[in-house]
């Protein structure tokens, strides 16, 4: 073997089946990918130690990663699940991973049904869904009672999360962990119970500048479509729910689809419906906020990076419409 192809087997990265497999903690927390997930982490390792394996996902690669851990052997140790809520027939995955000796914790505050809650109860140790706060606070009441800084962190997250908007540090730490590559920085912080500091309002400054034209470049593409809900349908080219928060003044509408190129979107509405919607396209989350994905091809996608003009809008409408 060549000198260059036996490096750049050695440099080769392991799968996260093998990572997985080769864990050095008894615990892994799979979580989302935002502020909440950040937080939820945070308040984990305040109670358990910093050495919890977590994996940060996307709503539409929760089923993936429920099945890599499922073909991994659990011995016993613990999966906890948070800000991720039900998906079609992700109880299969959950069965699955349970059989191979995972111990499950889960815990979301996403909008939930009882047939569905019945459905994964079997395969876990506690299943725990509140919709009248975030995760993290779901989090830290289930795993975290009397720790103030737990508390403190979960509540400025709850003020985000749930768009109350008292705590201008929600507002930072929300636009911040709008990067992914900004998540694991922000949930050390969190652990650490730092909120914000010098760093964070450097990173969150620097943001403000570009997120500033990417909410005004989607708003001139917004169509609006005025039916049981006045929807205003756009591209979305980051901070989704800054975004719809200045659709919705500037536009006066009450109902904000916002699509990404790849076909992913985020959904919000002064209505409690939007979970609703969303889940007639491949996705779900709460009664104001949610997200899904539509099937983007290559000609979709195109159309939306160089027009803006989203594909499956008046489908989208319609599906409102019937809500």
């Amino acid at each position: 073997m060549h000198l260059h192809l036996r490096n750049k087997t050695a440099e080769k990265k392991q799968s996260l089946r093998e990572n997985i497999l080769s864990r050095t903690t008894n615990i892994l927390h799979l979580t989302h990918n935002d502020l909440d997930a950040a937080g939820s982490d945070a308040i984990c390792r305040m109670v358990f130690g910093g050495e919890i394996f977590t994996l940060f996902s996307s709503v539409n690669r929760f089923g993936w990663f429920v099945a890599q851990i499922g073909s991994c052997n659990g011995k016993g140790d613990t999966l906890i699940i948070s800000d991720l809520g039900y998906q079609n027939g992700i109880e299969d995955q959950i069965r699955k991973a349970n059989a191979a000796g995972w111990r499950i914790w889960w815990y979301d505050h996403h909008a939930w049904t009882e047939e569905e809650m019945a459905r994964i109860q079997p395969f876990v140790l506690s299943l725990v869904v509140d919709v009248s706060c975030c995760a993290a606070a779901v989090v830290c009441r289930a795993v975290a009672v009397g720790n103030a800084v737990a508390v403190e962190v979960a509540r400025v997250i709850c003020d985000y999360d749930l768009w109350e908007h008292k705590d201008p540090r929600s507002a930072v730490l929300g636009i911040v962990t709008s990067k992914r590559q900004n998540l694991e920085l922000i949930r050390d912080k969190l652990a650490q119970g730092f909120l914000i500091d010098d760093e964070v309002s450097q990173i969150f400054a620097e943001i403000e500048r570009d997120k500033d034209v990417c909410i005004q470049k989607s708003i001139r593409h917004a169509k609006l479509f005025c039916g049981k809900y006045m929807l205003a349908v756009m591209p979305a080219y980051g901070y989704p729910s800054e975004t719809a928060a200045a659709a919705r003044r500037e536009l006066g509408c009450d109902m904000e689809l916002l699509v990404f190129d790849t076909g992913k979107f985020s959904l919000r509405s002064v209505a409690p419906v939007s979970h609703l919607i969303a889940r007639q396209f491949n996705g779900g989350g709460h009664p104001h906020a949610s997200g899904g994905s539509f099937s983007y091809g290559w000609k979709e996608r195109w159309m939306l990076k160089l027009f803006g003009r989203v594909a499956c809008a008046k489908a989208f409408a319609a599906a409102a419409d019937r809500v």
